[in-house]
């Protein structure tokens, strides 16, 4: 037996060499694969928490946007009261009605009947139904048979001639103004009617892209401010997790050492000069940040949109001008009105500094009007964290005025009208198809349908547009590109 392993010692020493490499081998390879399955399954995890932030943002926008829209949505309501427009016309034609209309001679009355004839009883209908829906909170659009009447009560009994299908309003009121001491008061009536009219044209149209448009703008805005807070929370969670990592790493080392005293001093000692960007700031700081941050959306809540109505208004009356009350459009001539409408918008300038304060002495202001209490220290040179209120205010005005944002704000506008115009084609609306035909209505029946879609995108709670809004494949790139943008920070 001996002499068999002398005689084999070298083929035992290669077999046993190869079979304790072998064992090695298949350990370290055994535990390669264990370290690559647990990095896989942290970087699973880390996606999956990642998405769930993202998902949460997109919530949190939604939220936040329903509860800055009642504020928004109260002051357009207020400073383009269509509503009350229509109610001082039925007021001053009754009125009228009363007077003296037989001292009139019969060209003079043919006239003033053109204008007289779109003024009265078939408002009521209007103002009933705008002002039921006005204390709605459904998101639900008007029933088939309240849009056909709320349009049939106040077309039916507009008998506008048709003998000049060109004229306007401006016409009526130069045919009714002839010189005539005895009724200069009629014509002053008659002048009056057509600028009311004038002003219902004006006031619709104004306040349906100025709902678009405020909304698209404050929806965009917070989506920017909330998605910046969360990218920087998760950048915050991820510093804070590697350092408390390094601390316990630390702590392994100690442990390991613990017959050292003298190491164990040199790390653990208290030390001033010890590197503590990696820890959480104070929460009641952050927060104090946060607040500041998405309370700058006041600039957009109350003076923004202001400026934003102004250009609105100066783009339909250009676009209207010369269009009557009695042209009979289809829904393509309306769709191309409120284009071309979009398009004078465009052309005067881009809308990111509507958005936000401009100046620091402008975010001091908002700040304080937001409710801010004046006496607070103003984060702009002294951040409470890693960030400050002036790094935020930075990005996100880079951000707004970005072409990327100007490309989703352009998108999203074009869905809002696109499904607009989709709500007035339905079953039951003013454009819907009747007899396999496309039909042409005065620009007078369009207007109430106008009026009641933007008091429902206003007042409807969840807001149909703000939901559309965020559910663009746009928005969410942009979202999710804010997102990516941490990368600059790690």
């Amino acid at each position: 037996m001996f002499s068999y392993l002398d005689s084999h010692r070298n083929g035992l020493k290669k077999a046993a060499g190869i079979a304790g490499g072998l064992y090695l081998i298949r350990g370290y390879i055994r535990a390669r694969l264990e370290e690559v399955q647990e990095k896989m399954e942290e970087e699973r995890l880390a996606r999956d928490h990642l998405q769930r932030r993202f998902e949460q943002a997109h919530e949190d926008v939604t939220y936040t946007v329903m509860a800055l829209l009642s504020d928004l949505g109260e002051q357009i309501l207020e400073e383009m009261d269509v509503e009350a427009v229509i109610r001082e016309l039925q007021s001053m034609s009754s009125k009228s009605s009363l007077g003296g209309s037989e001292s009139m001679s019969a060209s003079i009355s043919s006239s003033v009947s053109d204008t007289s004839a779109l003024s009265t009883s078939g408002l009521q209908g209007w103002i009933d139904t705008t002002g039921t829906q006005a204390h709605s909170q459904s998101a639900d659009s008007p029933s088939e048979e309240t849009s056909s009447a709320m349009s049939g009560s106040f077309i039916t009994n507009i008998s506008v001639t048709e003998s000049e299908p060109g004229s306007s309003s401006a016409s009526v009121v130069s045919g009714a103004s002839l010189p005539s001491n005895s009724n200069s008061s009629e014509s002053t009536s008659s002048r009056s009617k057509a600028q009311l009219w004038n002003s219902v044209n004006i006031l619709t149209f104004t306040r349906t892209l100025t709902t678009i448009y405020s909304i698209s703008l404050l929806t965009l805005l917070t989506l920017t401010q909330l998605t910046i807070l969360a990218r920087n929370n998760y950048i915050n969670a991820v510093r804070h997790m590697s350092a408390e990592q390094d601390r316990d790493a630390a702590l392994e080392s100690e442990l390991s050492i613990t017959l050292f005293p003298s190491v164990h001093d040199a790390l653990f000692a208290p030390s001033d000069e010890e590197d503590v960007s990696g820890l959480p700031p104070s929460d009641l700081a952050l927060e104090t940040l946060r607040a500041d941050y998405l309370t700058l959306s006041y600039y957009l809540l109350h003076i923004g949109w202001k400026e934003l109505s102004t250009r609105i208004r100066s783009a339909v009356e250009n676009v209207l001008d010369g269009v009557s009350l009695k042209s009979r459009l289809s829904k393509d001539d309306v769709h191309r009105l409120l284009k071309d409408m979009i398009r004078r918008v465009t052309l005067e300038g881009s809308l990111h500094d509507l958005m936000l304060p401009g100046t620091e002495d402008m975010v001091r202001s908002v700040l304080v009007l937001g409710g801010r209490d004046d006496h607070d220290p103003y984060p702009f040179s002294e951040p409470a964290s890693s960030i400050s209120l002036h790094d935020l205010l930075t990005e996100t005005r880079a951000l707004l005025a970005s072409h990327y944002l100007t490309e989703v704000l352009d998108s999203c506008i074009e869905w809002a009208v696109n499904s607009l115009m989709d709500s007035l084609e339905a079953e039951g609306q003013i454009f819907a198809a009747r007899d396999d035909e496309l039909p042409r209505v005065r620009l007078a029946s369009i207007l109430p349908p106008l009026a009641s879609q933007s008091r429902t995108s206003i007042l409807s709670l969840p807001s149909e547009l703000v939901d559309g809004i965020l559910a663009r494949d746009e928005t969410r790139m942009f979202s999710a590109w804010i997102w990516a943008r941490f990368e600059l920070e790690t």
